[in-house]
Protein backbone atom coordinates (compact mmCIF):
# COMPACT_ATOMS: atom_id res chain seq x y z
CA UNK A 1 0.00 0.00 0.00
CA UNK A 2 1.09 3.14 -0.96
CA UNK A 3 -0.03 6.72 0.76
CA UNK A 4 1.13 9.74 -0.80
CA UNK A 5 1.51 13.25 0.34
CA UNK A 6 -1.71 15.20 1.64
CA UNK A 7 -3.08 17.76 -0.16
CA UNK A 8 -4.77 20.89 1.86
CA UNK A 9 -7.22 22.21 -0.53
CA UNK A 10 -10.93 24.68 0.15
CA UNK A 11 -13.60 23.07 -1.66
CA UNK A 12 -17.23 24.98 -1.25
CA UNK A 13 -16.72 26.49 2.67
CA UNK A 14 -14.60 23.18 3.19
CA UNK A 15 -11.06 22.27 4.31
CA UNK A 16 -10.53 18.75 2.40
CA UNK A 17 -7.07 16.82 3.28
CA UNK A 18 -6.93 14.75 0.49
CA UNK A 19 -4.66 11.41 -0.01
CA UNK A 20 -3.70 9.16 -2.97
CA UNK A 21 -4.25 5.44 -1.52
CA UNK A 22 -2.03 2.99 -3.96
CA UNK A 23 -3.20 -0.61 -2.76
CA UNK A 24 -4.42 -4.17 -4.80
CA UNK A 25 -7.27 -2.91 -4.50
CA UNK A 26 -6.76 -0.10 -7.20
CA UNK A 27 -5.66 3.59 -6.82
CA UNK A 28 -8.21 6.12 -5.24
CA UNK A 29 -8.73 8.87 -2.95
CA UNK A 30 -8.82 8.66 0.92
CA UNK A 31 -10.63 12.44 1.77
CA UNK A 32 -11.58 14.14 5.13
CA UNK A 33 -13.70 17.30 4.39
CA UNK A 34 -14.37 19.87 7.30
CA UNK A 35 -15.76 23.39 7.72
CA UNK A 36 -13.49 26.05 6.49
CA UNK A 37 -13.84 27.86 9.85
CA UNK A 38 -11.88 25.34 11.63
CA UNK A 39 -9.36 24.41 8.66
CA UNK A 40 -6.34 25.75 11.10
CA UNK A 41 -7.22 22.57 12.92
CA UNK A 42 -6.28 20.27 10.12
CA UNK A 43 -2.52 18.86 9.90
CA UNK A 44 -0.37 18.42 6.67
CA UNK A 45 0.88 15.09 8.18
CA UNK A 46 0.09 11.53 7.04
CA UNK A 47 -0.54 10.78 10.22
CA UNK A 48 -4.58 10.74 9.85
CA UNK A 49 -4.17 8.21 6.85
CA UNK A 50 -1.51 5.77 8.07
CA UNK A 51 -3.92 4.88 11.75
CA UNK A 52 -7.30 5.08 9.25
CA UNK A 53 -5.42 2.41 6.93
CA UNK A 54 -3.43 0.36 8.94
CA UNK A 55 -6.10 -2.61 9.52
CA UNK A 56 -7.09 -2.97 6.12
CA UNK A 57 -2.91 -3.02 5.39
CA UNK A 58 -2.75 -5.48 7.40
CA UNK A 59 -5.97 -7.53 6.73
CA UNK A 60 -4.78 -7.51 2.88
CA UNK A 61 -0.97 -8.26 3.94
CA UNK A 62 0.44 -5.65 2.25
CA UNK A 63 3.43 -3.14 3.33
CA UNK A 64 3.07 0.52 4.08
CA UNK A 65 5.12 3.34 1.86
CA UNK A 66 4.59 6.54 3.10
CA UNK A 67 5.52 9.62 0.75
CA UNK A 68 4.28 12.70 3.30
CA UNK A 69 5.57 12.87 6.70
CA UNK A 70 4.46 10.96 9.68
CA UNK A 71 5.18 11.47 13.63
CA UNK A 72 8.11 9.75 14.89
CA UNK A 73 6.39 8.65 18.06
CA UNK A 74 3.87 7.61 16.29
CA UNK A 75 6.06 5.44 13.51
CA UNK A 76 7.31 3.41 16.27
CA UNK A 77 4.19 2.41 18.03
CA UNK A 78 2.68 1.32 15.13
CA UNK A 79 5.40 -0.74 13.62
CA UNK A 80 5.23 -3.42 16.09
CA UNK A 81 3.43 -2.49 19.84
CA UNK A 82 -0.03 -1.52 17.96
CA UNK A 83 0.49 -4.39 15.36
CA UNK A 84 0.84 -7.10 18.07
CA UNK A 85 -2.16 -5.95 20.19
CA UNK A 86 -4.46 -5.78 16.73
CA UNK A 87 -3.23 -9.46 16.02
CA UNK A 88 -4.26 -10.22 19.36
CA UNK A 89 -8.22 -8.90 18.98
CA UNK A 90 -7.93 -10.03 14.90
CA UNK A 91 -5.83 -12.45 14.45
CA UNK A 92 -6.66 -13.18 11.08
CA UNK A 93 -4.26 -9.82 10.46
CA UNK A 94 -0.85 -9.89 9.23
CA UNK A 95 2.10 -8.19 10.47
CA UNK A 96 3.26 -5.40 7.77
CA UNK A 97 6.52 -2.73 7.90
CA UNK A 98 5.76 0.43 7.71
CA UNK A 99 8.39 2.91 5.28
CA UNK A 100 8.12 6.30 5.97
CA UNK A 101 9.97 9.21 3.88
CA UNK A 102 9.77 11.44 6.35
CA UNK A 103 9.87 11.74 10.03
CA UNK A 104 8.63 14.47 12.04
CA UNK A 105 10.06 14.49 16.15
CA UNK A 106 8.69 18.32 17.13
CA UNK A 107 6.09 18.87 19.91
CA UNK A 108 3.94 21.66 19.72
CA UNK A 109 1.50 23.58 22.07
CA UNK A 110 -1.49 23.80 20.29
CA UNK A 111 -4.58 25.15 22.32
CA UNK A 112 -7.36 23.13 21.87
CA UNK A 113 -8.90 20.01 23.75
CA UNK A 114 -11.25 17.92 22.22
CA UNK A 115 -13.72 14.67 22.40
CA UNK A 116 -16.09 12.96 20.32
CA UNK A 117 -19.73 13.43 20.80
CA UNK A 118 -22.57 11.53 19.48
CA UNK A 119 -25.27 12.19 22.17
CA UNK A 120 -24.47 8.92 24.39
CA UNK A 121 -24.00 7.89 27.49
CA UNK A 122 -19.86 7.62 27.33
CA UNK A 123 -19.80 10.70 25.68
CA UNK A 124 -21.50 13.13 28.15
CA UNK A 125 -19.75 11.19 30.96
CA UNK A 126 -16.49 12.97 29.36
CA UNK A 127 -18.66 16.37 28.96
CA UNK A 128 -19.67 15.62 33.13
CA UNK A 129 -15.81 15.60 34.09
CA UNK A 130 -14.33 18.02 31.35
CA UNK A 131 -17.00 20.83 30.95
CA UNK A 132 -19.63 20.88 33.49
CA UNK A 133 -17.48 20.38 35.87
CA UNK A 134 -15.86 23.40 38.33
CA UNK A 135 -13.40 20.98 39.41
CA UNK A 136 -11.36 20.51 35.73
CA UNK A 137 -8.23 21.90 35.27
CA UNK A 138 -7.39 24.17 32.05
CA UNK A 139 -5.54 22.03 30.41
CA UNK A 140 -7.95 19.27 30.16
CA UNK A 141 -10.90 20.97 30.07
CA UNK A 142 -12.98 20.36 26.47
CA UNK A 143 -12.69 23.51 23.85
CA UNK A 144 -14.32 21.70 21.02
CA UNK A 145 -16.65 18.57 20.27
CA UNK A 146 -16.07 16.53 17.09
CA UNK A 147 -18.70 14.26 14.87
CA UNK A 148 -17.41 12.37 12.53
CA UNK A 149 -18.10 9.55 9.66
CA UNK A 150 -15.87 7.21 9.03
CA UNK A 151 -17.89 3.91 9.37
CA UNK A 152 -20.53 3.95 12.41
CA UNK A 153 -23.51 5.37 10.26
CA UNK A 154 -22.92 3.45 7.94
CA UNK A 155 -20.92 3.33 4.43
CA UNK A 156 -21.70 5.78 0.88
CA UNK A 157 -24.25 8.21 0.64
CA UNK A 158 -26.62 6.56 2.61
CA UNK A 159 -24.16 6.29 5.62
CA UNK A 160 -23.86 9.64 5.05
CA UNK A 161 -27.37 11.15 4.94
CA UNK A 162 -27.83 9.46 8.27
CA UNK A 163 -24.32 11.58 9.21
CA UNK A 164 -26.04 14.69 8.64
CA UNK A 165 -29.36 13.79 9.82
CA UNK A 166 -27.35 12.98 13.07
CA UNK A 167 -25.04 16.12 12.89
CA UNK A 168 -28.03 18.27 12.53
CA UNK A 169 -29.98 16.79 15.54
CA UNK A 170 -26.76 17.67 17.74
CA UNK A 171 -25.89 20.88 16.58
CA UNK A 172 -28.31 23.33 18.06
CA UNK A 173 -27.79 21.03 21.44
CA UNK A 174 -24.33 21.69 21.29
CA UNK A 175 -24.44 25.28 20.25
CA UNK A 176 -26.45 25.96 23.84
CA UNK A 177 -23.70 23.93 25.77
CA UNK A 178 -20.91 26.72 24.19
CA UNK A 179 -18.67 24.95 22.81
CA UNK A 180 -17.72 24.62 18.42
CA UNK A 181 -18.93 21.20 16.96
CA UNK A 182 -16.60 19.78 14.40
CA UNK A 183 -18.46 17.90 11.50
CA UNK A 184 -15.42 15.94 9.93
CA UNK A 185 -16.88 13.64 6.62
CA UNK A 186 -14.40 11.51 5.22
CA UNK A 187 -14.79 8.13 2.85
CA UNK A 188 -12.77 5.87 5.06
CA UNK A 189 -15.36 3.59 5.70
CA UNK A 190 -15.48 2.46 2.62
CA UNK A 191 -11.51 1.43 2.73
CA UNK A 192 -12.84 -1.49 5.06
CA UNK A 193 -14.00 -4.78 3.71
CA UNK A 194 -17.36 -6.46 5.13
CA UNK A 195 -15.27 -8.75 7.54
CA UNK A 196 -13.51 -5.82 9.13
CA UNK A 197 -16.44 -4.58 12.04
CA UNK A 198 -16.93 -1.45 13.12
CA UNK A 199 -17.31 -2.56 16.52
CA UNK A 200 -13.75 -4.53 16.26
CA UNK A 201 -12.37 -1.37 14.42
CA UNK A 202 -13.57 1.90 15.57
CA UNK A 203 -10.72 3.06 17.67
CA UNK A 204 -8.17 3.48 15.21
CA UNK A 205 -11.07 5.04 12.66
CA UNK A 206 -11.85 7.12 15.22
CA UNK A 207 -8.51 8.88 16.10
CA UNK A 208 -7.61 8.63 12.40
CA UNK A 209 -9.79 12.11 12.90
CA UNK A 210 -8.27 13.08 16.25
CA UNK A 211 -5.17 13.11 14.61
CA UNK A 212 -6.20 14.89 11.17
CA UNK A 213 -6.85 17.69 13.89
CA UNK A 214 -3.91 17.94 15.77
CA UNK A 215 -2.91 20.96 14.31
CA UNK A 216 -5.24 22.59 16.76
CA UNK A 217 -5.76 19.92 19.61
CA UNK A 218 -3.08 19.03 21.51
CA UNK A 219 -5.43 16.57 24.13
CA UNK A 220 -8.17 14.07 22.78
CA UNK A 221 -10.45 12.22 24.74
CA UNK A 222 -12.08 8.80 23.67
CA UNK A 223 -14.95 8.45 25.63
CA UNK A 224 -14.26 4.65 27.31
CA UNK A 225 -16.97 2.31 27.07
CA UNK A 226 -16.15 0.37 29.79
CA UNK A 227 -14.37 0.53 33.28
CA UNK A 228 -11.01 -0.12 33.79
CA UNK A 229 -11.43 -3.30 35.28
CA UNK A 230 -12.61 -4.48 32.05
CA UNK A 231 -9.92 -4.08 30.08
CA UNK A 232 -8.59 -7.38 28.17
CA UNK A 233 -6.42 -7.75 25.03
CA UNK A 234 -8.14 -10.72 22.66
CA UNK A 235 -9.79 -12.30 20.36
CA UNK A 236 -13.97 -12.01 19.54
CA UNK A 237 -14.29 -8.51 22.31
CA UNK A 238 -15.52 -4.99 21.61
CA UNK A 239 -11.88 -2.84 20.95
CA UNK A 240 -12.81 -0.86 23.16
CA UNK A 241 -11.60 -2.81 26.01
CA UNK A 242 -8.20 -2.15 24.71
CA UNK A 243 -8.37 1.37 24.93
CA UNK A 244 -6.47 2.04 27.91
CA UNK A 245 -3.44 0.07 26.73
CA UNK A 246 -3.70 1.08 22.90
CA UNK A 247 -4.93 4.72 22.57
CA UNK A 248 -1.41 6.12 24.45
CA UNK A 249 -0.03 4.14 21.40
CA UNK A 250 -1.60 6.10 19.39
CA UNK A 251 -0.74 9.36 20.54
CA UNK A 252 2.09 11.76 18.76
CA UNK A 253 4.50 14.04 19.70
CA UNK A 254 1.74 17.13 19.00
CA UNK A 255 -1.21 15.16 20.62
CA UNK A 256 -1.86 13.01 23.64
CA UNK A 257 -4.69 10.38 22.99
CA UNK A 258 -6.19 9.10 26.57
CA UNK A 259 -9.62 7.41 27.38
CA UNK A 260 -11.97 9.60 29.30
CA UNK A 261 -14.78 8.05 31.73
CA UNK A 262 -12.72 4.86 32.26
CA UNK A 263 -12.81 5.09 36.16
CA UNK A 264 -17.13 4.79 35.92
CA UNK A 265 -18.92 1.57 35.53
CA UNK A 266 -22.01 1.70 32.91
CA UNK A 267 -24.47 2.35 35.41
CA UNK A 268 -22.07 5.14 37.58
CA UNK A 269 -22.23 6.83 33.95
CA UNK A 270 -25.69 7.01 33.76
CA UNK A 271 -26.86 8.34 37.32
CA UNK A 272 -23.78 10.51 36.68
CA UNK A 273 -25.37 12.24 33.42
CA UNK A 274 -28.89 12.37 35.04
CA UNK A 275 -27.88 15.48 36.53
CA UNK A 276 -27.29 17.08 33.39
CA UNK A 277 -30.37 19.06 32.06
CA UNK A 278 -28.56 19.56 28.21
CA UNK A 279 -28.76 15.97 28.24
CA UNK A 280 -32.76 15.30 28.74
CA UNK A 281 -33.78 15.87 24.94
CA UNK A 282 -30.31 15.37 23.32
CA UNK A 283 -29.54 11.33 25.00
CA UNK A 284 -29.29 9.00 22.00
CA UNK A 285 -28.66 5.32 22.74
CA UNK A 286 -30.03 3.83 19.98
CA UNK A 287 -29.05 1.68 17.30
CA UNK A 288 -31.73 2.76 14.52
CA UNK A 289 -30.99 6.34 13.93
CA UNK A 290 -34.53 7.01 14.55
CA UNK A 291 -35.54 11.01 15.81
CA UNK A 292 -36.12 9.65 19.40
CA UNK A 293 -34.75 6.17 20.91
CA UNK A 294 -37.08 3.49 19.83
CA UNK A 295 -37.01 2.03 23.64
CA UNK A 296 -37.25 -2.04 22.32
CA UNK A 297 -33.78 -1.72 20.91
CA UNK A 298 -31.43 -3.55 23.48
CA UNK A 299 -28.82 -0.41 24.22
CA UNK A 300 -32.42 1.21 24.71
CA UNK A 301 -33.89 -1.34 27.17
CA UNK A 302 -30.42 -1.25 28.89
CA UNK A 303 -29.74 1.98 29.10
CA UNK A 304 -33.28 2.84 30.51
CA UNK A 305 -33.85 -0.13 32.93
CA UNK A 306 -31.29 1.96 35.44
CA UNK A 307 -32.63 5.21 34.37
CA UNK A 308 -35.83 3.62 35.69
CA UNK A 309 -34.66 1.69 38.76
CA UNK A 310 -33.20 4.88 40.00
CA UNK A 311 -36.48 7.07 39.68
CA UNK A 312 -34.38 9.01 36.95
CA UNK A 313 -36.07 7.59 33.70
CA UNK A 314 -38.84 10.68 33.78
CA UNK A 315 -35.95 13.02 33.12
CA UNK A 316 -35.65 11.73 29.36
CA UNK A 317 -39.38 11.42 28.47
CA UNK A 318 -38.27 13.73 25.57
CA UNK A 319 -35.67 11.23 24.49
CA UNK A 320 -37.92 7.46 25.31
CA UNK A 321 -41.08 6.36 25.15
CA UNK A 322 -41.58 6.06 28.64
CA UNK A 323 -44.92 4.92 28.90
CA UNK A 324 -44.77 1.92 26.03
CA UNK A 325 -41.79 0.77 27.61
CA UNK A 326 -42.78 0.29 30.82
CA UNK A 327 -46.18 -1.37 29.89
CA UNK A 328 -43.87 -4.02 28.41
CA UNK A 329 -40.64 -3.78 30.57
CA UNK A 330 -40.50 -7.05 32.11
CA UNK A 331 -40.73 -8.62 28.60
CA UNK A 332 -38.12 -5.90 27.25
CA UNK A 333 -35.98 -6.58 30.28
CA UNK A 334 -35.88 -10.30 29.67
CA UNK A 335 -35.37 -10.47 26.41
CA UNK A 336 -32.64 -7.82 26.15
CA UNK A 337 -30.63 -10.34 29.15
CA UNK A 338 -31.26 -13.34 27.50
CA UNK A 339 -27.71 -14.12 26.14
CA UNK A 340 -25.56 -17.33 26.38
CA UNK A 341 -22.33 -15.03 27.51
CA UNK A 342 -23.45 -12.05 28.91
CA UNK A 343 -20.31 -9.09 28.48
CA UNK A 344 -19.04 -6.88 31.41
CA UNK A 345 -21.97 -4.36 31.02
CA UNK A 346 -25.20 -7.13 31.09
CA UNK A 347 -23.84 -7.96 34.48
CA UNK A 348 -22.91 -4.81 35.94
CA UNK A 349 -26.97 -3.61 34.86
CA UNK A 350 -28.35 -6.91 36.38
CA UNK A 351 -26.46 -6.51 39.91
CA UNK A 352 -27.66 -2.98 40.22
CA UNK A 353 -31.32 -3.83 39.22
CA UNK A 354 -30.68 -6.67 41.96
CA UNK A 355 -29.94 -4.78 44.64
CA UNK A 356 -32.24 -1.72 44.20
CA UNK A 357 -35.88 -1.35 45.70
CA UNK A 358 -36.85 -1.06 41.76
CA UNK A 359 -40.54 -3.46 41.66
CA UNK A 360 -41.54 -3.55 37.51
CA UNK A 361 -45.07 -3.31 36.61
CA UNK A 362 -46.62 -6.96 35.36
CA UNK A 363 -49.42 -6.67 32.44
CA UNK A 364 -49.66 -10.54 32.34
CA UNK A 365 -49.12 -13.00 35.31
CA UNK A 366 -45.78 -13.40 36.18
CA UNK A 367 -45.34 -17.29 35.94
CA UNK A 368 -46.63 -16.98 32.17
CA UNK A 369 -43.93 -14.51 31.78
CA UNK A 370 -40.81 -16.25 33.83
CA UNK A 371 -41.46 -19.40 31.93
CA UNK A 372 -42.05 -18.25 28.67
CA UNK A 373 -39.97 -15.05 28.04
CA UNK A 374 -37.07 -16.34 30.60
CA UNK A 375 -36.82 -20.32 30.75
CA UNK A 376 -34.96 -19.96 27.68
CA UNK A 377 -31.91 -17.85 28.86
CA UNK A 378 -29.08 -20.77 29.69
CA UNK A 379 -27.81 -21.43 33.21
CA UNK A 380 -26.18 -20.19 34.59
CA UNK A 381 -27.06 -16.61 33.99
CA UNK A 382 -30.47 -17.69 33.34
CA UNK A 383 -31.11 -18.66 36.81
CA UNK A 384 -29.48 -15.34 38.01
CA UNK A 385 -32.23 -13.61 35.73
CA UNK A 386 -35.35 -15.09 37.03
CA UNK A 387 -34.70 -14.92 40.55
CA UNK A 388 -33.91 -11.16 39.68
CA UNK A 389 -37.25 -10.54 37.72
CA UNK A 390 -39.15 -13.17 40.36
CA UNK A 391 -37.84 -10.59 42.76
CA UNK A 392 -38.77 -7.55 41.28
CA UNK A 393 -42.48 -8.82 41.11
CA UNK A 394 -42.57 -9.54 45.02
CA UNK A 395 -45.12 -7.16 46.65
CA UNK A 396 -47.23 -6.35 43.50
CA UNK A 397 -49.30 -9.59 42.82
CA UNK A 398 -49.16 -11.34 39.55
CA UNK A 399 -50.21 -8.79 37.53
CA UNK A 400 -52.07 -5.44 37.60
Amino acid sequence: MKIGKPEISVEENTVVHRTEIESGDGRRDLWFRVDAKFGDLVTDTCDAPLVGLLIPAMAAGEDIHISGPISERLFYNLSSPYQTLLQHILPALLKVEIHPDQLRAEHGRAPGVATGFSGGIDSFCVLADHHYSSECPDGFRLTHLVFNNVGSHGNGEQGRRLFRKRSDHLAPKVKRMGLPFVLVDSNLGSFYEEGLAFAKTHTPRNIAVALLLQQGIRRYMYAAAYTLRHTYVGPDYDISRTDPISLPLLSTEVQEVMPGGEIYTRVEKSLKIAEIADSYDTLDVCVRGEDINCSQCNKCVLTMAPLDAAGLLDRYSARFHVDAYRANQYRLLARSLQKPKPGPLRREIVRFIRDSDWRIRFTVPLRALQYRTVKRIKRPFGRLVRRILHALGRGRGSSE
